[in-house]
């Protein structure tokens, strides 16, 4: 009666209807309880002691513990089944445009409307092909985006854990480390943490970072210029030690560089690469650091000590 008026929980329902797809005995005893459920009222069912709520539910609960867990079971592979289909058919398939980076590729292409957008090395967006209103983006990695301005549509950019809107306006957005930044070169943004349901506001040169591991989110100025110098194809390692310049050298390039020797780490470097290739910025850094680099595999270098040392 319980699952006739509704009353079950969606999991109870889920099992109750699993239960009557793989016991014959149980579906027949529901079908003829329907039969009188439909033929009449709920108040004189009492009248028929042979169907009753009760027996049904006594039948159910005098199946063996393997049954129940098979029903458990079927029910836990549909519930995967759902999960799937949900990921592949409800992700990227809801979104006509997928763009995605290579390590140490750079992309730079137009949204349907008109927006900007420069993806970073080994990142990912997903659009449709015709913005609704709001215009939505899901990004995975670190973009630049410099927004066509309309006040009656939105841009939101979606990342696990941020929720940026904006009218029109340029700005950053890097979610690869445990630090993610928003960084507003133009214009004005809304920041919205999902871990807090927290808001700031962004004004141009300013920066937020939040971090996932300790939950703090702070407000700072910043160079626009230093932090947003990748879009121009730019590697600006300011006055940085080897060890700190590595994960930004290996994120630009899409490569492994590591140091033989820890004395090396505490080597410094300073310049602003563009343009380089690979091999013209090995020969740079060579020459800076008065090191050598030795190619040890694919897409992995070893950083040792120069023979001049």
């Amino acid at each position: 009666m319980r699952y006739l008026n509704k009353e079950m929980s969606p999991e109870d329902r889920s099992v109750f209807e699993i239960e009557l797809s793989i016991d014959n005995e149980l579906k027949s005893l529901y079908l003829e309880y329907l039969n009188i459920w439909t033929a009449y009222p709920a108040n004189d069912l009492e009248l028929h002691p042979k169907i009753s709520q009760q027996k049904i539910e006594g039948k159910i609960k005098r199946k063996s513990v393997f049954k129940n867990l098979y029903a458990y079971a079927a029910l836990l592979l549909l519930f995967l089944i759902s999960g799937i289909s949900a990921f592949y058919f409800s992700s990227d398939s809801n979104y006509t445009n997928i763009k995605m980076t290579e390590a140490g590729e750079r992309l730079r292409f137009k949204l349907p409307d008109s927006s900007e957008v420069i993806l970073n090395s080994a990142s990912k967006i997903k659009y449709a092909q015709i913005f609704d209103n709001p215009r939505e983006i899901w990004l995975e990695g670190e973009a630049f985006f410099d927004v066509v301005k309309n006040p009656e549509c939105p841009f939101i950019v979606h990342t696990n854990d941020m929720k940026i809107k904006v009218l029109g306006t340029s700005f950053g957005i890097n979610t690869r480390t445990k630090k993610k930044t928003v960084s507003l070169a133009t214009g004005k943004v809304n920041v919205l943490i999902k871990h807090s349901n927290d808001e700031v506001n962004l004004l141009p040169n300013e920066q937020l970072s939040w971090d996932c591991t300790t939950k703090e989110v702070t407000k700072s100025n910043f160079n626009p210029e230093k932090t947003l110098a990748w879009k121009e194809n730019i590697l600006l390692l300011d006055n940085l030690s080897l060890k700190n310049a590595l994960p930004e050298i290996n994120t630009f390039f899409g490569v492994q560089f590591s140091i033989e020797e820890k004395s090396l780490e505490k080597q410094r470097i300073t310049g602003a690469f563009k343009d380089q290739n690979l091999e013209e910025f090995i020969s740079s850094m060579e020459f800076i650091t008065n090191v050598k680099v030795i190619k040890k595999g694919t897409k992995k270098y070893l950083i040792i000590a120069s023979d001049e040392n």
